[in-house]
């Protein structure tokens, strides 16, 4: 290395350093103004519990419609006739179908990680040879999603109901 080159090293490194410690100067001040107490941190359960919304409690066998009732199932219904959002969040709360919805998560959740590890050892590209492990994997994750939604969303309506469960026996055929 030249002379030259050095010094231009040096000066680099210098500029880097000095912006390096003003910048942490700049975020040390920031952060100092961020103080926050311990009443307020003891206020954070309830700030997070009243900004999520409020699910309804699951219903019994008798406050659901007759096509909705599953054999030997008296608790656990989902109100019917509720906003889109209220189905989704059902995700998170006990009922009749929570069981059914996870497992199929779960094992769909299986076959991506497993496929992208047999990518990442294997490598894939779409030639005729690896064509039917790629429709497997299609028809696996087409089958478990169509599943999920079928029931996770059946119970908003009559239509709803219906439609998700014709989906999910489509899902079952691709898959077949």
């Amino acid at each position: 290395c030249s002379v030259a080159e050095l010094a231009n090293i040096s000066y680099f490194l210098t500029g880097c350093l000095v912006f390096s410690d003003s910048m942490t100067t700049a975020i040390l001040e920031r952060i100092s103004t961020l103080s926050i107490s311990g009443q307020q941190l003891r206020r954070f359960p309830k700030l997070l519990e009243d900004g999520l919304p409020k699910m309804p409690c699951t219903v019994k066998e008798t406050d659901v419609p007759q096509l909705f009732r599953e054999p030997y199932i008296h608790t656990g219904y989902r109100l019917t006739d509720q906003e889109w959002r209220y189905y989704f969040l059902s995700l998170f709360q006990k009922h009749n179908e929570a069981i059914n919805v996870w497992t199929h998560i779960l094992a769909a959740m299986a076959v991506l990680l497993r496929f992208r590890a047999f990518l990442d050892t294997q490598g894939f590209s779409l030639e005729f040879t690896s064509l039917p492990l790629f429709i497997f994997v299609l028809a696996s994750i087409t089958y478990l999603s169509f599943s999920i939604l079928a029931h996770l969303l059946q119970s908003r309506s009559e239509l709803a109901h219906y439609t998700f469960y014709f989906m999910d026996y489509v899902g079952v055929s691709v898959y077949q």
